[in-house]
């Protein structure tokens, strides 16, 4: 039967009609009878193009089968419930195990590949986290480096003796500051000594006119002519 031919090697109808001495056709009529008796379809396994096949067994209960409708002129439904009937209890509960087995390796199956399915999530959502992580610290590290280049740079810079062309430039600058710084401290002296001189001239000018008034003065003194004495009694005689 099905449940209990996994492990064994398989007839097609061809050759179990050539064992059993029948024709295909008549091996298919007994084939039906037994599925209907037993009233499992499935009582034979098929291929995929739904060809019966037939086991060792399958063959000698057929044997019996026609032997028994042969010789206790018994019909094929009876004769085939003597054979099948038998073994039907046990043939449902072979089924049952079978179906229920199938059915524990299917859900094994399906929890096994659900449990694959999170895991790979969960793995792909890792992996996405750790990527950005990555990402992010190399960001960092690139700030990093490029402040760290600009303060090297930087006390290269310092660090680096003055060019001629910076020291003759720092000269100039200085030699030129000085020369401003002169040219001022010459302008105020300038300044200053041209007040004194302009005080200086003042002073002479003044000088002058007043010793040119003290002679006009003299000269007109010296030009007037003294007053004539009066004698006290003249003044009886007016």
């Amino acid at each position: 039967m099905a449940s209990d031919h996994n492990f064994e090697e398989l007839e097609a109808p061809a050759k179990t009609a050539e064992e059993l001495h029948i024709s295909v056709a008549t091996l298919r009529k007994y084939s039906l009878i037994v599925e209907k008796v037993t009233g499992n379809k499935d009582y034979y396994e098929r291929t995929k193009q739904k060809s019966r096949l037939y086991s060792a067994k399958d063959i000698e209960d057929l044997k019996a089968f026609r032997a028994l409708s042969k010789n206790a002129d018994l019909t094929l439904q009876e004769a085939a419930r003597q054979i099948f009937a038998v073994s039907d209890k046990k043939t449902e509960e072979v089924k049952k195990a079978a179906k229920m087995q199938k059915s524990v390796v299917t859900n094994t199956a399906t929890v096994d590949a659900d449990q694959v399915v999170k895991l790979l999530t969960m793995l792909q959502n890792t992996i996405a986290s750790q990527n950005k992580a990555i990402e992010d610290l190399q960001k960092q590290v690139a700030r990093v480096e490029a402040q760290s280049k600009k303060l090297i740079d930087r006390s290269h810079q310092l660090a680096e003796p003055e060019s001629e062309d910076s020291k003759e430039k720092a000269n100039n600058k200085d030699q030129e500051a000085a020369k401003e710084i002169t040219e001022e401290q010459k302008s105020e002296q300038e300044a200053h000594e041209e007040i004194l001189r302009k005080a200086r001239e003042n002073e002479e000018k003044r000088r002058k006119q007043q010793v040119e008034e003290n002679i006009h003065r003299t000269l007109a003194q010296m030009q007037i002519r003294p007053k004539k004495k009066h004698h006290w009694w003249d003044r009886f005689f007016k």
